[in-house]
């Protein structure tokens, strides 16, 4: 694999910063580039969030029968919420192109031809099984196993016409596809963790939460083995953190799902004029979600069908009370990162570097924080068939004590080995 050139990681840093809350002016001053620069590989990430940030050909790359790009997302989009469903007697047969014209005619939208759906897969290298091909390693996904066992957050930004932004943040349960929004005028951890303490309140406590590198998320951009906010108040809710890949925001394809459904059934039918308007339409929103919206995947069933008579653990006004108001120590607890392993045979995650071995660049690996041993450990699994394999263990010391968890935060959560090494 040929290492990436100076001005290819030139732009993957900007794009990076750019994710994690820069402004693109202080982007381009620090890194002695023009906004134009800038907005040339924003685009290009934004089209193909697995670009390498190669140099392109200057050749015509349109067509008059160019499908548009936001179907060819909800293709994509499709095929991952299709797959998400599949069982593993049926999985060939429920993901192909006329079972994603059909899902698509489900959401309103007027589909391409099979004909051109074929090529769409084809083109983003989906015409085989995941994990199967020479351009594509195997990637582990997670797949939730009960209601509240695995959620995603996610953060979608959103101007109103005047120039007010809206944070919106989502939270999607994996099993029961339940739903959690909220509206703040800035993503800061702070606001992250309010969203997180009112989701757990209304959805129930996860097991996992999944999360970007997102900055508000991870604790930022500057700081080697910060523990952050949002990591902390998990940790101290016996929650296990889970961060994907950076730059593949396809392994969050169930939060990106949602956010389309939001932005076309909600967001662009309405002309907001501020936060507060937002914040008063939602609820609407929300309870068609829950009870009218009939998700593919569940076959007919509303999330909030998949959720009654299901006892869950919600975060009390009592249990509430037990989390500090100031700074939160360090819970004993796992955190967990899915990396992809750069031509250097290093992966990156809370800011430091560690090199995980030539044999295996281009591969995901799974990378756990034990916050008790202060280990941190390194697997790779080689297919969905195969045993997670420990690659390295390396000691990890924080710089704080580290407290155990509180009685009252613990469950006993029936839990698949399969998807988590242990």
């Amino acid at each position: 694999m040929e290492a990436p050139s100076s001005e290819q990681l030139l732009r993957r840093e900007a794009i990076r910063r750019h994710l994690g809350g820069e402004k693109r002016h202080n982007i381009c001053d620090d890194l002695d580039r023009s906004p134009r620069w800038f907005d040339k590989w924003w685009a290009e990430y934004r089209h193909n969030p697995r670009t390498d940030f190669s140099d392109r050909s200057r050749a015509p790359q349109t067509s008059p029968s160019q499908t548009p790009d936001g179907m060819v997302r909800a293709v994509i989009s499709a095929r991952r919420t299709l797959e998400a469903a599949a069982t593993p007697e049926t999985r060939y047969g429920l993901i192909g192109p006329a079972a994603i014209q059909t899902h698509l005619e489900g959401l309103g939208l007027e589909p391409p031809s099979v004909a051109t759906i074929q090529r769409i897969l084809h083109g983003e290298g989906l015409t085989h099984p995941l994990g199967a091909g020479s351009d594509s390693a195997y990637y582990p996904w997670l797949e939730a196993w009960a209601v509240n066992a695995i959620h995603a957050t996610d953060i979608i930004t959103r101007h109103i016409r005047g120039g007010e932004e809206v944070q919106n943040f989502h939270t999607i349960d994996h099993y029961g596809h339940a739903a959690a929004l909220s509206q703040q005028a800035d993503k800061t951890s702070a606001t992250a963790c309010a969203h997180l303490l009112k989701t757990w309140g209304e959805l129930g406590l996860p097991q996992i939460e999944q999360f970007d590198n997102e900055d508000a998320f991870g604790g930022g951009h500057v700081h080697p083995r910060v523990i952050g906010r949002v990591v902390r108040l998990c940790l101290f809710c016996g929650i296990e953190p889970l961060f994907i890949p950076y730059y593949e925001p396809k392994r969050n394809y169930q939060i990106e799902t949602f956010h389309s459904l939001w932005t076309q059934g909600f967001w662009s039918r309405h002309e907001f004029h501020d936060r507060a308007e937002v914040q008063s339409e939602v609820p609407l929103f929300e309870r068609w979600y829950h009870s009218v919206y009939r998700p593919p995947v569940l076959r007919g069933q509303t999330p909030a069908d998949m959720r009654r008579g299901v006892a869950v653990v919600r975060l009390t006004a009592d249990l509430r009370r037990l989390i500090p108001d100031g700074r939160l120590p360090i819970t004993a607890g796992r955190i967990h990162f899915r990396r992809k392993v750069e031509p250097t045979g290093e992966i990156e995650l809370l800011n430091e570097t560690w090199f995980v071995g030539q044999k295996w660049i281009g591969e995901y690996v799974h990378a756990t924080i034990d916050t008790v041993e202060q280990r941190l450990t390194f697997w790779h699994q080689r297919d969905a068939d195969s045993d997670w394999r420990l690659i390295k263990a390396r000691s990890y010391r924080l710089k704080e004590p580290v407290q155990p968890l509180l009685p009252a935060f613990r469950r006993k959560c029936a839990r698949c080995p399969d998807y988590l090494p242990d």
